[in-house]
């Protein structure tokens, strides 16, 4: 478990066909810790290893918290929609 701006954060590397991995990205609550705020799928892209997946989702986690906090916006970054889970472009 990470903590990223007071948000748990989770990124879990998910076996797909063969030896390749899909990411998933869970996001907790500030305040209680225990409840699941938002949780990120992405089995359009596929990793070699486990840690390389979790650590994917780890970064779909901080910008999705960015986003919602103006983060991005404040920074004068730009983005055309809000993230939505699996339209990463990598």
């Amino acid at each position: 478990m990470h903590q990223y701006n007071n948000h748990p954060v989770y990124g879990i590397g998910v076996r797909g066909a063969g030896k390749a991995w899909h990411c998933r990205g869970l996001i907790f609550d500030a305040d209680d810790k225990v409840t699941e705020i938002k949780r990120i799928e992405c089995t359009e892209l596929t990793f070699s290893t486990k840690r390389k997946a979790e650590e994917h989702a780890l970064k779909l986690c901080k910008t999705w918290i960015d986003e919602q906090s103006g983060v991005i916006e404040s920074k004068g970054l730009t983005t055309s929609a809000p993230l939505k889970a699996g339209a990463l472009v990598v």
